[in-house]
């Protein structure tokens, strides 16, 4: 007995005539009368009395018309439930990320997709750039999102966003009342960087926006965390240069003021295997790239 048998069953009981039950299935009366022989056969009991003017049901269909309507509904639940995942609606994503993409729209993008597709499980894992490309290559990571351009074999770079740069300045600092600088006026300043080997395309952009504005910079620090920058810029030996969301989450004595007429941007980055098999990226991919590049 498979789901065809126990609609036909439904039907009939619920119209109680054969010939309008037939309508209702877009059949003939023969094959509906002979389904319902089937089933009663298999069953060993009567579901049906018949008349020449009536159909009732028997005390056993009586029975089995309430087994069978909720077989019908765990079946719609199941294929429900089910379906979800060719869908890539329900699973589970691996997500990977380089700790400099926190400060950046990444988290907020990330939440807002979770509350839109609840059943997929977002699992996330710091790990540095070599160690991102590594494990996507491995398979043990649906996505990577780094900060710079790695151009990998056999991965594809996708552009989420790109960001601003802002100086960051001591809040007592000549220029912190400023809405606006031109990189120019910084080149008595010296500077707090990360290291090349932790932001590459950070430094990159860096060491171009001081050689347009035809200085080499004086570099008093380098650091690997972001904290540190900041606080060495606080402390006051020297200004920084940084992407303008690193603003948020931090209340330090500190001024973030846009840079006037500069074109150098950091980008967020979205790494995937050419080839991955997990349909819940799709939708994941979808969602990021519907944010304007430069928003």
């Amino acid at each position: 007995m498979d789901l065809r048998h126990l609609n036909y069953f439904l039907i009939l009981a619920e119209e109680l005539h054969f010939g309008r039950a037939a309508e209702r299935l877009h059949i003939s009366q023969p094959p509906l009368s002979r389904m319902i022989q089937q089933i009663e056969n298999e069953l060993g009991v009567l579901l049906f009395e018949r008349t020449k003017r009536s159909v009732i049901l028997t005390p056993a269909g009586l029975d089995f018309l309430q087994d069978a309507k909720q077989m019908i509904l765990q079946m719609q639940t199941v294929k429900k439930r089910l379906a979800i995942y060719g869908q890539g609606e329900t699973g589970t994503l691996r997500i990977g990320y380089a700790g400099a993409v926190m400060h950046s729209k990444l988290p907020s993008l990330l939440a807002e997709f979770n509350k839109n597709l609840p059943h997929i499980n977002l699992q996330f894992e710091e790990l540095t750039n070599h160690n991102l490309v590594h494990e996507l290559n491995n398979g043990t990571l649906d996505a990577a999102f780094v900060r710079t351009w790695l151009h990998p074999e056999k991965l594809e770079e996708k552009l989420i966003l790109s960001e601003p740069f802002v100086a960051v300045i001591h809040a007592k600092h000549s220029l912190s009342e400023n809405n606006k600088i031109s990189v120019k006026e910084l080149i008595d300043e010296k500077f707090i960087t990360f290291t090349r080997e932790c932001g590459p395309t950070i430094f990159d952009s860096f060491l171009i926006m001081c050689a347009n504005a035809g200085f080499t910079p004086q570099i008093s620090h380098h650091a690997s965390q972001l904290n540190s920058v900041l606080r060495l810029v606080e402390s006051g030996f020297g200004i920084s240069l940084l992407p303008e969301q690193i603003a948020n989450g931090y209340a330090l004595n500190l001024k973030f003021i846009p840079l006037e007429n500069e074109k150098e941007t950091i980008p967020l980055i979205m790494l995937t295997r050419k080839e991955n098999p997990n349909p819940a990226l799709v939708h994941l991919h979808n969602h990021l790239l519907q944010i304007p590049v430069n928003s």
